[in-house]
């Protein structure tokens, strides 16, 4: 992809400022860097292909050159953790509305950072924080979404839980990976404007919305504890309610929870 492609995006945060990347370790790792050197708020890293792309808990993301979009966004949130959450549900809410509007899919959300079509997952979000100068300021939000991988090129032990855009339109080539780039930049910094604003029960409403696990039984699993039980509630910051069989409700945040699947 090229740097002037991405050059009269209409935002107001998000893309402002893009960079193009051939093959990169990870497109967070160059966000870090560039908040070592000062980097604006909103800019985007592209790259075409991922060594080590990665997700929550140190799980790798499978990135080959030029099959999906591979990107991290620097963010400076005002407020710490509150917004941390909240990034990470945005980035999810712009990939879940991108492949709804734009594609007509049946896209949905499982908590925290996962966007599914027909349970297969799609995309993934990862959010990354740092102190810098003993504040807790500096935020990279990375996001990978599946465009156009064939069956053939998945590893083994994610064909049956992973799916790409291209498979779900039903399209035998490729699709322009660069203009949807470009279309997502501007949904995330659509929903990020609404963070700025403080619409929050926007997002809240959003996200419950295209949410794939409100009022379902799940079995959670947090650290060697697993939990049973019905999700009753959702919010961006505080995470989920969960209603247990002995009838207690808990909170439970993203950050605690290791794995989430409906029973």
């Amino acid at each position: 992809m090229e740097e002037n492609y991405f050059s009269n995006l209409n935002t107001k945060t998000i893309g402002k400022k893009v960079q193009c990347h051939k093959k990169v370790t990870s497109t967070n790792d160059l966000g870090w860097l560039e908040v070592s050197r000062g980097a604006e708020e909103g800019t985007v890293i592209l790259a075409d292909e991922q060594l080590k792309g990665r997700g929550r808990f140190g799980r790798d993301w499978f990135s080959p050159s030029q099959k999906g979009i591979w990107l991290s966004v620097v963010l400076y949130p005002s407020r710490f953790p509150e917004e941390t959450f909240l990034l990470m549900s945005i980035g999810a809410l712009a990939v879940a509305d991108l492949l709804k509007n734009k594609f007509g899919l049946p896209a949905s959300i499982r908590w925290p950072n996962d966007v599914i079509i027909n349970n297969k997952k799609i995309a993934g979000i990862i959010v990354e924080s740092k102190y810098i100068n003993k504040s807790p300021n500096a935020t990279v939000m990375g996001i990978g979404l599946n465009i156009d991988i064939p069956d053939s090129e998945i590893p083994p032990d994610l064909k049956d839980i992973t799916t790409s855009l291209t498979k779900e339109t039903n399209k035998a080539t490729s699709i322009g990976i660069k203009e949807i780039a470009a279309d997502l930049i501007c949904l995330l910094d659509k929903w990020h404007d609404k963070i700025i604003n403080r619409e929050l029960e926007t997002i809240q409403d959003a996200w419950r919305n295209f949410s794939c696990v409100m009022n379902k039984s799940v079995s959670v699993k947090i650290k060697d504890k697993i939990l049973e039980g019905k999700i009753i509630d959702l919010d961006p910051c505080k995470g989920f309610a969960l209603l247990e069989s002995n009838g207690n409700t808990n909170w439970l945040r993203g950050e605690t929870v290791e794995m989430l699947r409906l029973i």
